[in-house]
């Protein structure tokens, strides 16, 4: 059994929240989407859009009888589901660009696939996230910082991968086992950047408040499994 929780607010930097989160699950599946629109014309609409272009494309292969049983079979699956998102939103009217992160726990596997910034973690047991996702970023060209080193270097701004037009979508995977009763989050940089340790630690909590004062749209996931 899969329980989830999914939180949004608005940065201070912006007249409207360019990210955009859900989750779905069926009883035998969780597919989370996380997706951080860029300042591009156009990316405030570009994220929701994608959200259900995933939503809808991953479902849609299910009923076609596309297995999704092991990380090779999701991470197949998923290609397909980006490259037609990307081939229906761009041949369309859709501009801008953004980073995303998707995210399928299915019997006991955990699969990631994302580009830019937006991450995945796992809580330890003293509250503290532990990273999965490097981020595509200048400030980590060399893949060796973690994210706490990051979030105070401006170069983690310029984004070296993401969801875009001229470019098909060339996901890094990710995948583990997932422990039964652990739990999860997926976010995006407002989240992992914007907030210090302790902050992130509370908000696992989904009876604690909103967090105020944020300047970059903060976004999290947080799955119990």
């Amino acid at each position: 059994m899969i329980r989830y929780a999914t939180r949004t607010v608005k940065g201070r930097q912006r007249t409207e929240n360019r990210d955009c989160a859900g989750g779905r699950y069926d009883g035998v599946r969780g597919v989370f989407v996380v997706v951080d629109g860029t300042s591009k014309p156009g990316s405030e609409v570009l994220a929701p859009a994608l959200v259900e272009h995933i939503f809808h494309g991953y479902q849609e292969q299910i009923e076609r009888g596309t297995q999704d049983l092991t990380h090779e079979q999701v991470e197949s699956l998923l290609k397909v589901v980006l490259y037609d998102a990307h081939s229906a939103l761009f041949s369309g009217m859709a501009t801008g660009s953004a980073s995303y992160l998707v995210a399928v726990v299915s019997r006991r596997f955990l699969t990631i696939a994302y580009e830019g910034d937006c991450s995945a973690g796992v809580v330890t047991s003293i509250d503290s996230i532990t990273w999965l996702t490097p981020p595509h970023c200048l400030a980590n060209w060399k893949r060796d910082r973690g994210h706490r080193q990051l979030a105070t270097d401006l170069g983690r701004h310029k984004i070296t991968r993401c969801f875009k037009a001229r470019r098909t979508p060339e996901p890094e995977f990710v995948t583990r086992v997932v422990i039964e009763g652990e739990t999860l989050v997926f976010a995006t940089d407002g989240f992992w950047a914007g907030l210090n340790d302790t902050d992130q630690a509370r908000m696992l909590d989904p009876e604690i408040p909103d967090p105020t004062h944020v300047d970059d749209d903060v976004t999290w996931i947080v799955v119990q499994t």
